[in-house]
């Protein structure tokens, strides 16, 4: 992936991205709807004067791996296309953080069905495929899909829509197709996100992050639906501010949808992954906020806290009853109160559950992910010509996270040094400093590969990891307080008076063991936060940034590419 810069330093917006040529990238949102869907949409009124004068494909697709994926693992697809009486090889990078909304991709006429490898030197896969390097490739998944096309053509856009129904086959299984992808022909990346926003207000469309090359793959490896950790995109040096934010917000939007099929079948796992995701991502807007100030970031703030408010006491009663009840059941297998005590937080768990559920099928759970992911790629933030934001937006990111990360540290170190007279309240806001510290750390760890900085990062990495696991058990153990004080005073519905007074007692005894956990977990936390403050900081301001020769180009008087690992 090639990111344009300008000779005054400074990086172009999205929209100014898709008006340069010379790098073929596709920019497309996919939307995962049901068959049913598909006809709604096409006899709704709203779509009924557009959705006309359709073409059809039968599109056989194969794609081709060696055994041990090692096209896959360096981030690039190749498939060979049946398309009437033609051959068609497409190339894909698929970058790691690049996948959502961009997609460098190269195409060309074959003869036959097989890869063409001599005809790839000018692709991504050439520059890998080195003679030392070259793998037997054999056809690895299919995919058989009838398209019908559409022009979505008004406001000086072109939007293509194609309707796609199907199936992804790989060796002893399948899984169904059926999508909507929009690909942007013509036009600002907003015509884009009005015609999926459309979509959504009609019928229960989902924004979907991965390909059907990311589906097969997962088929190939018998990859069943499963929690998804996170990850964090790849930044280099001279990448403007604001690229990087897009490049990161994206990779926490793709972590929360990734999580949504399991933990709908209630893996708590994956409910535990979106709650990750949603905090990194208001962290990142957080820690990048003079840069993406524009209006909308209220609404979306908004919007990220409500999400995390309805997941929330589900995974807070997840942590109480497999973290502290059912431990201390199996110390005292004979106390009834605790079996009690878990039947009825199990019961307030399913209620939580459902709650979780209804918020993540709901129509404002679709919105709030199309309007943060068109926020993300290209909200107001990216294009003002205030001169202010432009110079935060275009600073190099390396100028910023150093300019960051000391200020943030230094707010964990005037508070943390005295660590030992902080209440719960003032204990929480800590934890809650250094939490965005290591998460910008996380964000930002491609900059620093040196040897003497990767140390020093690992070192205070892994202290302000401890210190918020910390700070969390202590914040946990001040909730769970909380959550058992109306047992203890005897406010128990539906309970006997006998089995009042046991749930009592297992209360008491509940508290009496968190409460002697809280001074040992402030003791490791001390321990974590001198770790960190003897650690020297990994980051340096770097020199000047050079300059490649530039080209004349419409957009500005000159413009010169500038080579980033997205």
């Amino acid at each position: 992936m090639t990111v344009v810069r300008f000779v005054d330093g400074t990086y172009p917006s999205l929209d100014q991205q898709l008006i340069m040529a010379g790098n073929p990238t596709e920019v497309e949102l996919k939307l995962w709807v049901t068959p049913e869907d598909i006809i709604a949409l096409r006899n709704h009124p709203h779509f009924i004067g557009s959705l006309d004068s359709p073409t059809h494909e039968m599109l056989d697709s194969t794609y081709f791996d060696s055994d041990d994926l090692f096209l896959r693992d360096h981030g690039l697809i190749l498939r060979v296309r049946h398309v009437g009486d033609k051959y068609l090889q497409t190339i894909k990078s698929t970058d790691r953080g690049a996948g959502l909304f961009e997609r460098s991709e190269w195409e060309q006429t074959i003869e036959g069905d097989q890869p063409d490898l001599s005809r790839v030197q000018d692709t991504a896969l050439g520059r890998i495929l080195i003679d030392e390097a070259r793998k037997p490739l054999k056809p690895i998944f299919e995919t058989r899909v009838e398209r019908t096309t559409y022009h979505l053509n008004g406001n000086g856009a072109d939007i293509v829509m194609a309707i796609d129904e199907g199936q992804i086959l790989a060796t002893g299984s399948s899984r169904p197709v059926s999508e909507i992808e929009l690909e942007l022909k013509h036009g600002k990346a907003a015509d884009l996100f009005k015609v999926a926003r459309d979509i959504v207000d009609i019928v229960p469309a989902h924004l979907e992050f991965k390909s059907k090359p990311d589906r097969g793959y997962e088929l190939v490896e018998k990859m069943a639906v499963a929690a998804e950790t996170a990850s964090s995109p790849e930044l280099s040096a001279g990448t403007s501010t604001g690229r990087a934010f897009t490049l990161i917000g994206r990779a926490c939007l793709r972590h929360l949808v990734a999580n949504v099929p399991a933990m709908l079948g209630r893996d708590m796992t994956a409910l535990h992954q979106m709650r990750v995701a949603l905090r990194r991502l208001r962290a990142a807007i957080s820690l990048f906020s003079v840069v993406v100030g524009d209006d909308r970031n209220g609404a979306i703030r908004t919007e990220l806290r409500w999400l995390a408010q309805e997941l929330g006491p589900a995974r807070e009663l997840d942590t109480l009853l497999f973290e502290v009840i059912k431990p201390l059941r199996k110390r005292h297998a004979n106390e009834p109160g605790l079996a009690n005590i878990g039947k009825m937080f199990a019961r307030k768990r399913l209620k939580s559950y459902r709650q979780a559920h209804e918020a993540v099928r709901s129509a404002r759970f679709r919105t709030l992910v199309l309007n943060t992911v068109e926020w993300v790629e290209a909200g107001l933030w990216s294009t003002s010509e205030d001169a202010a934001m432009r110079t935060r937006r275009d600073m190099p990111i390396e100028l910023y996270a150093a300019e960051q990360l000391s200020r943030r540290c230094k707010r964990i170190k005037r508070r943390g040094a005295r660590i030992d007279g902080l209440n719960a309240e003032q204990l929480h806001r800590l934890r809650i400093q250094v939490k965005k510290v290591r998460y910008a750390i996380e964000f930002f760890a491609d900059l620093y590969h040196r040897k003497k900085s990767a140390k020093q990062h690992k070192k205070i990495r892994a202290s302000l990891t401890q210190l918020q696991n910390c700070l969390g058990k202590a914040n946990d153990i001040v909730t769970h307080k909380a959550l058992f004080e109306d047992i203890i005073a005897g406010r128990t519905r539906g309970l006997t008076e006998e089995k009042s007074r046991h749930c009592a007692f297992a209360a008491g005894l509940i508290i009496g063991d968190q409460q002697a956990q809280l001074s040992n977990a402030l003791d490791r936390a001390r321990k974590a936060y001198s770790r960190f403050e003897s650690a020297k900081p990994f980051w340096k301001l770097p020199g000047p940034i050079s300059t490649a020769p530039v080209a004349e180009h419409p957009l500005s008087a000159a413009v010169a590419p500038v080579p980033v690992a997205n």
